[in-house]
């Protein structure tokens, strides 16, 4: 949440509240209008193929859950599909789920989303179950470029749909993101049905999952978001997705909106690092089969994360893992671009093949041992380092879940330097200076913690951001060097009241934006009947909440004490030996009468 100082003095409020406000009454309003838009992705003519059955998050569990029979069945369509264009799975894995129940009928139904990747389960003949059990380093699934979903391949479809769509907008002069190439080749490989190369991989992402990022959340569930910066988030994706599909003109090309945004979600939910942004960004079929955990803690390795879970290496080649350090990964943001042996145009089945692939991503287990049954899991954030990741909020929007072990419970504080304060242009070249605010003194970001004080930085700031009248002078060019280290201290007894009271106020005012307490929210937690919409909303927002309170009460406990401080004059004062050990001034007039 961006957050404003209206004066240098006492609090601030929501900063762009009015466009923020008609950002999520936009959203509320297509929900009341399209209830189903937001769930499976079909349009309401069925021009995509999309199972209407299936309606992902509307009232109801019938939708969150598909019959085993038939589950089992796509998974052994998309394992065959995979094999059969040269991608490898280990023999001691298996496509999987994790939760079925019975309905009326007695029918076994499997929870969708809870597909993965699992150590193959012995049976009564299996053997040795040591030899079973999957040891770290062991290759656990390559996949070939051949099955990859790709904005190269949407821009190769010169033939199809989404190749004259892309033609058309480049005649217009657009300059289409890798993201929207590759939303509409999907949603046109969709249309295609069984005709499709991607059969096997589509059909299952449309009976067998589900998106659970608010996106595609009720009207109810929505609702419930408000005063968030959950809410905030969610909102701004789909304002950005929509804004984007209408200035495309999408609609003339029979692309439905509602299709798009469905597409626009499973990239967000599917794609992982180092292929989930930007021009390389691309849909790996079977190793989006991975679920995630976070592998380490914050004390593990430093909390330093070096590399993904998985890696990408040239046909022919070892991965690297085990065998020669010579292998050639690709670096897929500067390296190699696909050749043109690449695989063909997806418009038929013939496409793609075992002698298409020029690249594989390779996927190995990380743990020391996975026993028979036991799930393999990915840390999709294993290349970032552990104090930068993703607030669970961020996590939510784009994948529809927190984690359950390593909770990054925060809100996103933003204060812009008011462009009324007449110090505006020291202060922010102050803040470049130092390089210890995240987004400069342009965009000030600060990250705030469930169960962490605050960023030392944010204290050095507040006080930086209430620097007037006579302390300004430390805003001159003589000190712009150094004034970070000088005001990493308390400047002043009215400058560290204010600093304290910013933060103060600004935090009870976005408390009080929420439509329950922390206490309401920690009651409903015990709630067995509670929907997994609302206690996943109620995890994140607790954690934004008391991220707030946290840094609420540091603050009080600083006021509480600025009388006992010491402040840059009375600093200054004892470097020149003016003052001693209790404060009191060495000054005596009689030796300067003497001299």
């Amino acid at each position: 949440m961006i957050l404003k100082m209206t004066t240098t003095t006492s609090h601030f409020h929501h900063h762009h509240q009015e466009e923020r406000r008609k950002k999520i009454n936009r959203w509320r309003k297509i929900q009341q209008q399209h209830p189903r838009a937001l769930t499976a992705g079909a349009s309401d003519d069925n021009d995509v193929n999309v199972d209407n059955s299936a309606d992902n998050n509307t009232s109801g569990d019938g939708s969150k859950y598909i019959e085993k029979d038939k589950l089992v069945e796509k998974l052994a369509s998309l394992e065959r599909w995979l094999r059969e264009n040269g991608s490898e799975l280990n023999e001691k894995c298996e496509f999987g789920f994790s939760s079925m129940r019975e309905d009326n009928a007695r029918n076994v139904l499997i929870r969708k989303n809870t597909c993965g990747i699992f150590s193959r389960r012995l049976n009564n003949n299996s053997g040795d179950s040591a030899n079973s059990v999957i040891k770290k380093n062991d290759s656990i699934l390559k996949v070939g470029d051949s099955v990859w979903m790709t904005a190269k391949k949407a821009r190769e479809d010169t033939d199809g749909k989404c190749g004259k769509i892309l033609k058309r907008l480049a005649a217009e002069g657009e300059d289409v993101p890798a993201w929207v190439e590759l939303s509409v080749f999907l949603v046109c490989e969709l249309d295609k049905g069984e005709s499709s190369f991607y059969a096997p991989y589509l059909s299952y992402l449309r009976e067998a999952t589900m998106l659970e990022s608010p996106l595609f959340w009720s009207t109810e569930d929505v609702n419930a978001l408000a005063g968030s910066q959950l809410l905030e988030d969610a909102a701004g994706y789909d304002s950005y997705v929509r804004g984007t599909y209408e200035s495309l003109n999408l609609i003339s090309d029979d692309v439905p909106e509602d299709a798009f945004m469905w597409a626009f979600g499973i990239l967000r939910s599917r794609a992982q690092q180092p292929m989930r942004d930007g021009s390389e960004v691309a849909l790996v079929p079977g190793l989006d089969m991975l679920n995630h955990k976070a592998r380490y803690s914050e004390n593990d390795f430093g909390g330093k994360k070096k590399k993904p879970d998985w890696q990408v290496y040239e046909a022919g080649m070892d991965d690297g893992v085990l065998g020669s350090p010579v292998a050639a990964f690709t670096n897929l943001f500067g390296g190699k671009k696909e050749g043109n042996s690449s695989s063909s145009s997806s418009s038929s089945k013939s496409a793609g093949g075992k002698n298409n692939n020029t690249k594989f991503a390779s996927f190995r287990a990380q743990k020391d041992t996975i026993q028979p049954g036991e799930e393999i899991f990915m840390d999709y954030y294993a290349s970032i380092n552990f104090d930068e990741r993703p607030l669970d909020g961020k996590t939510c929007v784009d994948f529809g879940f927190v984690d359950p072990v390593e909770r990054n419970g925060g809100y996103e504080l933003r204060i812009p330097i008011p462009e009324n304060d007449p110090n505006r242009d020291d202060k922010i070249d102050i803040c470049d200076v130092s390089q210890q605010v995240i987004g400069g003194g342009d965009d000030p970001t600060f990250y705030l913690k469930a169960y962490e004080d605050p960023d030392p930085n944010l204290r050095v700031f507040s006080r930086l951001l209430n620097i007037q009248g006579t302390d300004a002078f430390l805003l001159e060019a003589l000190f712009r060097n150094n004034c970070w280290e000088l005001i990493s201290e308390p400047v002043s007894k009215e400058n560290e009241t204010q600093a304290c009271e910013t933060m103060i106020m600004g935090c009870k005012d976005a408390l009080l934006q929420y439509q329950t307490s922390i206490e309401q929210d920690e009651d409903m937690l015990s709630n067995s009947d509670i929907s997994d919409e609302k206690l996943l909303s109620i995890r994140v927002l607790l954690g934004e909440k008391k991220a707030l309170r946290n840094t609420l009460r540091y603050f009080e406990t600083i006021r509480a004490s600025v009388d006992r401080l010491e402040y840059y004059q009375e600093r200054r004062l004892r470097q020149l030996n003016l003052l001693d050990e209790d404060g009191s001034s060495t000054y005596d007039p009689f030796n300067d009468f003497i001299a």
